[in-house]
């Protein structure tokens, strides 16, 4: 009787390994090209389960898009309060970042490359209102973060930008996605920091 008991248990799998899975492969391929079968394969749960745990194909891209945008957000927030100067501390951001954008063995194993959220999500949003709400939110969620920081920096008479707090936080939000897109196409680490710390230079001036 336990035989057959155990025999009928559902697969045992953990969410979050089944999540960064998922992530890596709509990272890699896109959401359009990847297909439920690929899912199921890399992931090791069968169609089923996953329907059952994750949704939809879409409802797993969106939960990948929220699960990649609430790490990065927390990886900023502690770069950011690690630094007691502005300047030092957004580059730490924007280093980070690039390691993550731009892996150094990614183009000899076919890692991806970008930032998962803006290298994936624009191809979806101009047909799929929900992922656009997505998008739109991670990119909003950057901009307020700069533009949070920036704000307390101004407050506490460490830099005076030319330009409003929310003007500069935009522009840092820009110059970090200009950078994912470059490293999606394929330029090196070291050139992206190097763009990385001179943006942040002209725009905190």
């Amino acid at each position: 009787m336990s035989t057959s008991r155990s025999r009928g248990r559902p697969r045992l799998y953990d969410k979050e390994t089944a999540l960064t899975t998922m992530q890596r492969i709509f990272w890699e391929n896109g959401f359009s090209a990847t297909s439920l079968d690929q899912i199921s394969a890399e992931t090791g749960i069968n169609r089923p389960s996953l329907y059952a745990a994750f949704g939809s194909k879409k409802d797993m891209y969106i939960k990948c898009l929220q699960h990649f945008a609430e790490m990065m957000g927390k990886r900023t927030e502690n770069a950011i309060l690690s630094e007691p100067d502005l300047s030092k501390g957004l580059e730490k951001v924007f280093m980070k970042a690039m390691e993550i954008y731009r892996p150094e063995a990614s183009m000899e194993d076919g890692g991806p490359l970008g930032c998962f959220v803006t290298c994936t999500a624009p191809a979806e949003a101009g047909a799929d209102e929900e992922i656009r709400e997505v998008l739109r939110m991670v990119l909003d969620t950057i901009d307020q973060s700069m533009r949070e920081t920036v704000e307390v920096a101004i407050r506490d008479q460490k830099i005076q930008p030319r330009q409003s707090a929310e003007i500069t936080g935009h522009l840092l939000g820009c110059l970090l996605n200009g950078l994912s897109l470059r490293a999606r196409s394929g330029t090196s680490r070291e050139e992206l920091q190097l763009t990385a710390k001179a943006g942040i230079s002209q725009i905190l001036a």
